[in-house]
């Protein structure tokens, strides 16, 4: 949690100064799969090398990634860090509710149904009270509501993701696959919108 606050947080910074969330998320994408490479030269942890029927595999999952990572710098760039932590609590509630319908889990006990329940009455009231939706309504909150689509998609896919697949460093060879397919997209996304001129400019 607090990683993932801080995260947000330097993330928000970021998009003040650099309003080009998918250019960004390039730069920072592109610095951990140099990292990974780097350290698996020098011996100090091991990837799994790609292999067509994985990335066969990962391609609805890379997807998912890129949108909510990108719905994500959007949302930062036109919403506070308030309403983006706000939406994603919303998430375990989604995530359990999809794990039982696909995924066959148990639903949540009472207790914490009641939790859940409560959190996301927590959010509708923090909705209702903000001056951005008194203004523009649910459009104002059109990037957060993306970034929780992608989120919760992640979440229930990936465990059947691992399911699929098998790899001899479980970590940092998913760390290695989410990003190193997630850069062309992420490029492309940025480019579609018009980030790279932008970004020439923020220079």
């Amino acid at each position: 949690m607090t990683c993932s606050s801080l995260a947000l947080v330097s993330n928000k910074v970021t998009m003040f100064h650099f309003p080009v969330p998918g250019v960004v998320f390039c730069l920072q994408i592109l610095v951990t799969v140099i990292f990974i490479y780097v350290w698996q030269w020098l011996g100090k942890i091991t990837a799994d090398s790609f292999s067509t029927e994985n990335v066969r595999t990962f391609v609805p999952y890379i997807m998912s990634f890129v949108i909510s990572l990108y719905s994500n710098g959007r949302a930062l760039a036109h919403s506070n860090v308030e309403t983006v932590i706000v939406f994603r609590s919303c998430s375990p509630l989604c995530v359990s509710i999809l794990d039982w319908l696909f995924l066959g889990r148990e639903l949540p006990s009472l207790r914490s149904s009641l939790s859940l329940i409560g959190v996301v009455l927590g959010a509708v009231g923090y909705v209702l009270a903000d001056s951005e939706f008194a203004v523009r309504g649910l459009s104002a909150y059109f990037w957060v509501t993306c970034n929780l689509c992608g989120i919760v998609f992640e979440m229930t896919y990936g465990k059947r993701l691992i399911s699929k697949v098998t790899f001899s460093a479980p970590v940092w060879g998913s760390v290695l696959y989410t990003n190193a397919l997630a850069l062309v997209p992420m490029f492309l996304m940025a480019a579609s919108a018009g980030e790279l001129q932008r970004f020439q400019q923020v220079e």
